[in-house]
């Protein structure tokens, strides 16, 4: 007779919720992310292709990439009151 292994459940603490920093701090971390991610896809691209001919394609790449990021997550500006 095979006997099943028995898997016990340790108790499980509720996360707590995040600060303001936190949220911060992964917020930036993903929109860094995301940049490096558009940065290097958009080099790959000047890369392959013969027929661009960048003078620094790194540069114009880190540039294309900021670019798009502000076009798809714009940073609303705090209304002072």
């Amino acid at each position: 007779m095979v006997q099943k292994a028995h898997k016990t459940i340790g108790h499980v603490t509720p996360q707590r919720p995040l600060t303001d920093e936190e949220k911060q701090a992964r917020v930036m971390q993903f929109l860094a992310q995301k940049r490096e991610t558009f940065a290097l896809a958009i080099l790959q691209g000047i890369c392959s292709n013969p027929e661009i001919h960048a003078k620094n394609p790194v540069e114009e790449a880190v540039e294309m990439a900021d670019a798009l990021m502000e076009k798809l997550y714009p940073i609303k500006e705090e209304e002072s009151k």
